[in-house]
């Protein structure tokens, strides 16, 4: 998708540019594209099973899922 530019007429108030909901459909349409392109989850990892009952512990499975820090 290209980017979509919202209309905002020639002059203000005249009616001839985008309405609202067209123009906010134009920015979540752009967003989306935008996040999906460049989004990546922070950590990632197995996070299946029983949740960790200590800090200790949700310390050690965050660390488990980075991995090596250089």
């Amino acid at each position: 998708m290209t980017k979509q530019t919202i209309n905002v007429g020639a002059t203000a108030n005249d009616k001839q540019g985008d309405s609202l909901r067209a123009a906010f459909q134009k920015v979540n349409a752009n967003f989306t594209e935008l996040y999906a392109a460049t989004y990546t989850p922070a950590v990632s990892g197995d996070w299946s099973g029983t949740a960790p009952t200590t800090v200790a512990a949700a310390l050690d499975r965050i660390a488990a899922a980075l991995g090596p820090i250089a």
